[in-house]
């Protein structure tokens, strides 16, 4: 592969993890790291990481691997679901993990709910994403038509006698992919609220910091997951934009047509990167809460 197309294809992830590692170390010097289930949620975090950091390679294998291109379309579609399952799976560690000593100490007078350690700012940027991916969703399955295989996967545009055709994220790509931020949101639900009624334990002040940190690590995994599969949603929504077609009728001299939204597919190329970017830099500095800070004696978290 030549080093360009390699630079091309790797340079936001790479802006990714230097971003999570700027932040956290920037962070880290007042930061008490998280050490319950750290190994755990280090492992899948960095497994996430990892994954997504790659991907990108899949829209460039068909160039050295032979293989069908029915199987490349289904690997590169992957990318709207991918983070949403890997969203899930991080999230696993970070709710089934509990502290070895869970006696109870102190009287409890007031009930621990999901948002007795959760940052509202971390919960509103949550709700605000996902109601950007509803929208653009519903707008673009209402915008899709169907294929020869009766699949809602194409976008049309009358040109008088003639017609534009690209592929949309439409109701077909779509289905799976919603399924799974239903399911990633439920279980980040589960997993605050697991982390918030586990009895306190002996070192309350040092158990209240950890839940902290170990529910806004939970919220930061969805939240990125979302984020990166809205970069994906407006990467294909930018592909759609750019489509234009040539034509010729009778006496008429040749032209070109687009699609209405093609003065939008340069500002939603950007938003994609930078979408793309914030969401794995989010899944790397969740890693780094597993690092141990250079005190251990203080306890602010990152949140």
């Amino acid at each position: 592969m030549p080093w360009m197309l390699l630079w091309t294809l790797l340079w936001p992830s790479l802006a990714s993890i230097l971003l999570g590692v700027a932040a956290w170390s920037v962070i880290r010097r007042g930061a008490r790291p998280v050490l319950v289930g750290r190994v755990p949620t280090a492992a899948m975090a960095g497994i996430a990481v990892l994954v997504m950091a790659v991907h990108p390679l899949l829209g460039a294998a068909p160039l050295w691997i032979d293989a069908s291109s029915a199987l490349w379309q289904s690997l590169i579609d992957s990318r709207f679901a991918l983070p949403l399952l890997l969203g899930v799976l991080v999230l696993i560690p970070c709710a089934v993990v509990r502290p070895h000593s869970s006696t109870p100490t102190g009287p409890r007078l007031m009930p621990r709910t999901w948002r007795s350690f959760l940052s509202t700012w971390w919960l509103g940027a949550l709700l605000g994403v996902l109601a950007l991916i509803v929208g653009l969703t519903l707008a673009s399955g209402m915008a899709s038509q169907p294929n020869d295989a009766g699949e809602y996967t194409m976008y049309i545009v009358d040109v008088g006698p003639d017609a534009i055709g690209a592929t949309i994220y439409g109701w077909h790509r779509s289905l799976v992919p919603s399924v799974l931020w239903v399911l990633l949101c439920a279980a980040t639900w589960w997993t605050v609220s697991r982390i918030a009624r586990a009895p306190l334990t002996t070192a309350q002040d040092a158990d209240v910091t950890e839940r902290r940190l170990r529910s806004t690590n939970a919220v930061r995994v969805a939240l990125g997951a979302l984020v990166l599969h809205l970069e994906a949603i407006l990467h294909s929504l930018a592909s759609t934009s750019r489509v234009t077609g040539s034509f010729a009728s009778g006496e008429r001299l040749p032209f070109s047509a687009g699609t209405p939204s093609s003065a939008l597919t340069g500002a939603l190329d950007v938003l994609a990167q930078v979408a793309g970017i914030l969401g794995l830099a989010l899944w790397v500095f969740t890693l780094l809460t597993a690092v141990p800070a250079p005190s251990a004696s203080r306890v602010s978290v990152p949140s």
